[in-house]
């Protein structure tokens, strides 16, 4: 992330985007582990937490296909 003046620019660098994208890739297969994991769990409280976790592992997902999605804007910086 670059700064100009009073702009931040959102605009990646390759390198970044290739880590988001393999961070990405990596919370992908920890959502899907923990799926299989809770489906598999018997108890109750513990298949509880991995569908929790989960569901975090998803939200970061989420969050970083925003991130790679939105390089190139520019927002004003606050202060």
């Amino acid at each position: 992330m670059a700064y100009y003046g009073k702009n931040y620019s959102q605009k990646l660098t390759q390198k970044e985007k290739s880590y988001l994208e393999d961070a990405l890739q990596m919370e992908n297969l920890a959502l899907t582990k923990y799926n299989v994991y809770a489906d598999q769990c018997q108890d109750h409280d513990i298949k509880g937490l991995l569908f929790n976790i989960s569901q975090s592992k998803r939200q970061h997902a989420e969050r970083l296909k925003q991130l790679i999605g939105q390089s190139g804007t520019v927002i004003q910086q606050y202060q």
